[in-house]
């Protein structure tokens, strides 16, 4: 072959075109307030929370999995793990008590998202969080997709009947495991564990 070939898989492409002067938040912002952004989307995670005083999940020492050693769990995983859930499900109903929505306020990054949408500037906002805070600054839910779940809604594991968060919630912070009315299956917020697949809305919108 001649030294003169191109690489496997880069004959004629495209070169990229920059369209940022950097890579800055302060670039970012500069093409956004030149006009130039029409559908933004915004991907975000643990690290947008941390300010709110959320722990993220794996940070050596300081994340939420280095904290579990309480819950008495075979490895960290396990609390968020559908299998362990059923047969141990104490750990994450004590975890959910201290992750509960109401007990963390949004960020200014959490309410940059509507801050866009009110400039119909929004196409789609994709977060890995559970914690409901970009719910919290008043985004469209239309705008919105949890591709993990969240706490916004409940229903039983074993009959997938829908119950009202309240009443879990309650039942939570009183120390008790929800149980189905109907079936007695244990009922959790539609969080995803691991296990489980993803959001039908999560695949939706993949795809749109």
């Amino acid at each position: 072959m001649s030294s003169k070939s191109s690489p496997k898989g880069k004959k004629n492409q495209t070169p990229r075109t920059r369209i940022l002067k950097d890579n800055t938040i302060e670039s970012v912002a500069e093409y956004i307030n030149a006009g130039k952004a029409k559908n933004i989307i915004v991907m975000s995670g643990a690290g947008i929370s941390t300010a709110a005083g959320i722990k993220d999940f794996r940070s050596p020492g300081t994340g939420l999995y280095s904290d579990l050693a309480k819950y008495n769990l075979p490895y960290p995983e396990a609390v968020f793990d559908i299998c362990f859930f059923r047969d141990n499900p104490d750990p994450f109903y004590r975890l959910a008590k201290e992750l509960m929505p109401g007990n963390y306020r949004p960020t200014l990054t959490h309410y940059f998202m509507p801050m866009l949408a009110k400039r119909d500037l929004l196409l789609r906002a994709y977060t890995q969080n559970i914690d409901m805070l970009e719910r919290l600054t008043g985004l469209d839910g239309d705008l919105l997709v949890e591709a993990h779940g969240s706490f916004a809604s409940s229903e039983c594991i074993d009959c997938y009947v829908n119950h009202e968060f309240a009443w879990v919630k309650k039942s939570i912070l009183k120390g008790e495991v929800p149980r189905c009315p109907s079936c007695k299956g244990l009922v959790k917020p539609t969080i995803t564990f691991f296990g489980e697949d993803l959001p039908e809305r999560f695949g939706r919108m993949a795809v749109v």
